[in-house]
């Protein structure tokens, strides 16, 4: 199965100032570096995408679809732009935009964001009065804490009622920098070393 291919695009351009699920309709390793500089917003915080990896089909060891269906993963094989939240350890969710096409598991992980918005609300959900505004939620537990994000929003796809996630396209494009996926040393050395992490350089 041919890799795809993770050197194009200029960026997200969206319709009527959001993103629509068709707009997220490519492969993972593709889709998670336009994402950078993109807006985010639920439940009164908004902030800027700042840091994402990528996870792509069966093939990928360290993505959850490795071992097919199951129904902790069905949600990953549906259409672009649903949200893929699981508990991480037992106590962190986690947020990921399933992407490319329906049948196709693929999604990016939203790794962190920077808060532009309702920095008050995501003080209170995170616990954090007095740090530094950047710490917020410069880590994917902390960026789904901020937003209150959890299990109970699974499933849902963007631009519908009961999903309360609003993404919008970056207005300037970021300079990026990009490594290895962090936490996946389970996927062996070749999945474990995939450069399908992004972040804005300098974060």
């Amino acid at each position: 199965m041919a890799r795809p291919r993770t050197s194009e695009p200029a960026r997200l351009v969206g319709h009527g100032g959001i993103l629509r699920p068709a707009d997220l309709a490519r492969p993972a390793p593709v889709l998670a570096p336009l994402l950078i500089g993109c807006g985010i917003e639920a439940h009164g915080v908004r902030g800027t995408i700042v840091e994402t990896e990528a996870y792509q089909g069966e093939e990928d060891l360290a993505c959850h679809a490795s071992r097919g269906v199951t129904p902790r993963t069905t949600t990953l094989y549906r259409e672009p732009g649903t949200i893929y939240i699981y508990l991480c350890y037992g106590m962190h969710h986690l947020l990921n935009i399933v992407c490319d096409r329906a049948g196709t598991p693929s999604a990016v992980l939203i790794r962190a964001i920077d808060i532009t918005a309702g920095e008050p609300l995501a003080r209170r959900r995170r616990a954090q009065p007095r740090c530094h505004r950047e710490l917020l939620a410069n880590g994917p537990a902390k960026a789904a804490q901020a937003l209150a994000l959890d299990r109970t929003h699974n499933a849902t796809v963007l631009g519908h009622a009961a999903c309360p996630l609003r993404l919008t396209p970056a207005t300037v494009r970021p300079a990026l920098a990009h490594g290895p996926r962090i936490g996946v040393a389970y996927a062996g050395p070749i999945w474990s070393q995939k450069p399908w992490r992004w972040w804005r350089a300098g974060c």
